[in-house]
């Protein structure tokens, strides 16, 4: 807050915060425990409680796993918008180099194509009316693995959820927040150091132990929570 030029502006908001604090006895609510953590980390605001309620949450299901394609194929999926802070050009870079391996396909599952990439794109847009659409997009295709590797702390990250929910491994790095930390809990995914452990996995051929006929690719549902209004309904 002192080297950007919002720094004047920043410190008057931060007195803001600290009145609203002492005057109201505030529950400061969470999507995650990480976002907690890493909001407690950042000041000294004294709540009066503190509650962490998920976005969404897997649930048993009565539907079946797809079954894995027949020939084989690595299929790693980037699930969502190419940004940089997603870490689109890692993958980007993934697919060129092992383009014409034939261990792997490279999906990129978004509503619109990336000229010059050349992973396969899959056209998947999530709507009011098909919010499943990514979901059944990962299953559809069998895909084995997606890539989630956000640079940046992620506070919840729905495209998580939803790979686990169609029994897809997650793939990312130590910096991505919840994603990291989803990642880490049962069979869900792996954390890897860096993008350079995963370059590694992809030569080596380790990262084919995450295939779907080689682990346990339970399905899920997803229940998606009401936002503050769980709260409300709570109270």
């Amino acid at each position: 807050c002192s080297i950007c030029v919002y720094g004047d502006w920043r410190r008057a908001q931060v007195r803001e915060h600290q009145l609203l604090f002492d005057r109201l006895e505030l529950t400061v609510a969470s999507p995650s425990a990480v976002a907690l953590e890493t909001w407690r980390a950042g000041g000294s605001l004294d709540a009066q409680a503190e509650v962490v309620t998920p976005l969404a949450k897997l649930v048993p299901t009565a539907r079946v796993a797809a079954s894995a394609e027949p020939d084989g194929v690595f299929r790693f999926a980037f699930p969502g918008t190419p940004s940089v802070h997603k870490g689109w050009p890692i993958f980007r870079d993934l697919a060129a180099r092992f383009a014409h391996d034939p261990r792997y396909a490279f999906i990129h599952l978004a509503s619109a194509p990336v000229a010059g990439s050349l992973a396969q794109h899959h056209p998947v847009t999530v709507t009011a009316e098909r919010p499943f659409a990514m979901r059944q997009a990962l299953e559809e295709l069998s895909i084995d693995a997606a890539m989630v590797w956000s640079l940046c702390l992620e506070t919840f990250s729905f495209v998580s959820y939803e790979a686990a929910s169609a029994g897809v491994a997650v793939i990312t790095g130590p910096d991505s927040g919840n994603v990291a930390v989803f990642a880490s809990q049962g069979e869900y995914g792996v954390v890897l150091p860096d993008e350079h452990q995963l370059e590694a996995w992809f030569e080596s051929g380790e990262i084919l132990k995450l295939a779907r006929a080689r682990r346990n690719r339970e399905i899920y549902d997803l229940s998606f929570s009401k936002l503050t209004a769980e709260l409300v309904e709570a109270a």
